[in-house]
């Protein structure tokens, strides 16, 4: 398919592209032009200057062409060739920029256009005597990058770069950013989009309706089969899932073994149909290859719009309760909300259907453990069972401990370790999370108090302490108590965040920022955040997501396309996960700033960490890192 310039510079992301590549290009030319300027009179005739030139226009990594004022061909080197398909031999001094043109046309750069439509276009901007950028989508579909640079004497000269692997790269990032790595369903950023856009049209007379998803079993599967077998049985789900869908609906994974669909233009009854045809799809055997076979089933819950809320966090909260009421009734049957559950007591939050984990709901049993695991969570913070381990991170180039994560740790004198994505998410659901974070807080402040200037210490903020208007009051208290001055504080955030979706979460932000603490993104690219979100977060440095790290055949594309557009918003990058001297290389090779992993550090108690800090050099000043996790 052929586009040509003006409709391309119009999209997003070819715009983005033009911005990376436009300054490289512009010094290039300019550079060129200043030198073939100055030996066209003062090294005339050949000599080892001009043999050092020539070499290096031929192994340029863009091609170049030069013309005179007459349009005609004065240099050309083989990439340009190579770029456009065309033999060198094809192209010689003095060739008309039409002709060249024309030969172009004939090899099939130009699909579906004459070369008089071309060259029209072209010449208009060539006399002109601006410079310029232009992108062409070649007949094979690669995109070229042309700058054009016109010269004192009336001549012109062209770079091309051929950045379709660049592009691809950052229409992975693009997509990565709104939707699920695993199932490549949109995430919950997209879906929350989608939500408000869909709700902002229904009417009495178009309703549309939310259906919330459970896998029921799903956590067996985990724990006997593994995590592979389970990421295949999401996988079958999710194409299950789009499979019974109506053009215009839209699915999407929340986190974890949660699902969500919008349908449009959908009633009750049709809402309730749908779930029964999701459910009959949803249920029964799933053949995970070398893993064997399992069964799962769903619990679906409903909530229609206009009909039992307009705004989209009640909407989730009432199909969020009609879900609990679902899989509470073990029948495998979709719950539609209606006034009984009105009545009913709340017993989970309507915050995860924001994507937390839910507790297996397998009846009272399962509420009394949730219950007296939140009690002896609340004992362990008064107990001196609570603990905090930490991990440094280390700057790329020098090797300079520069940071330290900070890992909550409890171990229970009957439980034994308890895993934190065990009690976190029980903390969150009994109220728990505000006074397990101040905890986190003075500890490590108190801790970080006692380290040299340059480390700074952050930590890692839940969702729930952002909608609390007390956490601004709190911070600024733990610092005034440990004497921890502000701006040697980082809270971490996670992608998850919907900032735009609560005032409470939007002036918490601006009250940190206004103490002069810093805001980190964890776990960046794991499928829910893009550049402006973290421009409106005014972020410092994103941590990239440990995932990135695997083994795959786009891996180098994908983490330095991310490394090189978050540094291009001025933003430090982490990669964390560091296991392998592979990984090492690589990531110093892309530009990384900073490190973290069992490669470098594992993570240690306070004791060995002030041992190591007190052999450290801390001429230059870098930002650590404490995460409550």
């Amino acid at each position: 398919m052929h586009c040509d310039a003006a409709s391309l510079m119009q999209t997003p992301l070819f715009r983005n592209t033009v911005q990376h590549v436009d300054t490289a290009h512009r010094k290039l030319s300019r550079l060129f032009s200043v030198v073939w300027y100055d030996l066209s009179w003062r090294f005339a005739p050949p000599g080892t200057f001009r043999q050092r030139f020539e070499q290096a226009i031929v192994n340029m990594p863009q091609g170049i062409c030069l013309y005179d004022a007459q349009d005609r061909l004065q240099l050309v080197n083989e990439q340009f060739c190579r770029i456009y398909g065309q033999p060198m031999a094809s192209l010689h001094m003095g060739m008309r920029f039409y002709d060249i043109l024309a030969n172009s046309c004939a090899v099939g750069n130009y699909p579906g256009r004459t070369v008089e439509d071309i060259y029209r276009e072209r010449k208009a901007h060539i006399d002109s005597r601006r410079p310029g950028t232009f992108l062409q989508e070649l007949g094979d579909g690669r995109l070229i990058a042309i700058y054009h640079q016109p010269l004192e004497d009336g001549g012109w000269v062209c770079t091309y770069e051929d950045i379709t692997e660049r592009r691809r790269a950052e229409s992975r990032i693009k997509f990565l950013a709104q939707h699920d790595v695993l199932t490549e369903l949109p995430n919950r950023l997209l879906f929350n989009e989608r939500l408000d856009e869909i709700l902002a049209t229904a009417r009495e007379d178009s309703p549309c309706a939310l259906l919330c998803l459970d896998l029921d079993g799903f956590k067996e599967i985990n724990d006997d089969l593994g995590h592979a077998a389970g990421d295949l049985l999401l996988k079958e789900v999710a194409r299950r899932l789009l499979v019974n869908l109506r053009k215009g609906d839209a699915a999407a994974r929340l986190g974890g073994d949660e699902f969500a669909i919008l349908l449009h233009s959908a009633s009750a009854s049709e809402a309730v149909a749908a779930a029964h045809r999701v459910t009959v799809a949803l249920n029964g055997k799933y053949d995970l290859d070398q893993y064997g076979e399992a069964n799962v089933g769903v619990s679906i819950g409903i909530a229609c719009a206009p009909a039992h809320a307009n705004e989209p966090e009640a909407l989730l909260s009432l199909a969020d309760k009609a879900l609990y009421a679902a899989k509470s009734a073990g029948l495998g049957i979709p719950r539609l909300y209606d006034d009984h559950l009105k009545s009913e007591t709340k017993t989970t939050s309507s915050r995860s259907s924001l994507g937390k984990k839910r507790r297996e709901p397998s009846g009272l049993q399962a509420l009394r453990q949730a219950a007296n695991l939140a009690n002896d969570l609340r004992v362990a913070m008064h107990a001196g069972h609570l603990c905090l381990n930490y991990q440094p991170i280390y700057d790329t180039c020098t090797r300079r401990l520069i940071a330290c994560e900070a890992l909550l740790r409890w171990n229970d004198p009957i439980r034994g370790n308890v895993s934190p994505l065990e009690f976190i998410p029980i903390a969150e659901d009994s109220g728990l999370i505000g006074p397990l974070t101040e905890w986190v807080l003075l500890h490590a402040c108190t801790e970080a108090a006692a380290w040299p200037d340059p480390v700074q210490l952050s930590v890692n903020l839940s969702p729930l302490n952002l909608s609390q208007p007390s956490l601004v009051t709190t911070v600024t208290r733990v610092l005034s108590d440990t004497g921890l001055a502000p701006q040697r504080l980082i809270l971490e955030l996670t992608e998850g965040l919907l900032l735009e979706r609560s005032n409470t979460v939007r002036n918490a932000l601006l009250g940190l920022k206004d103490l002069g603490v810093e805001l980190w993104i964890d776990d960046f690219g794991a499928g829910h955040a893009n550049l402006s979100y973290l421009q409106r977060l005014t972020c410092n440095v994103v941590k990239i997501d440990r995932g990135f790290l695997d083994q795959h055949d786009k891996r180098r594309e994908l983490l330095g396309g991310m490394i090189s557009l978050a540094q291009s918003c001025g933003l430090r990058v982490l990669a964390e996960g560091v296991e392998t001297i592979e990984h090492d290389a690589l990531l110093k090779e892309l530009g990384c700033d900073l490190l973290q992993g069992y490669l470098l550090a594992r993570p240690m108690s306070a004791e060995s960490l002030r041992a190591l800090i007190s052999t450290s050099d801390f001429s230059v000043s870098e930002s650590p890192n404490l995460a409550l996790i």
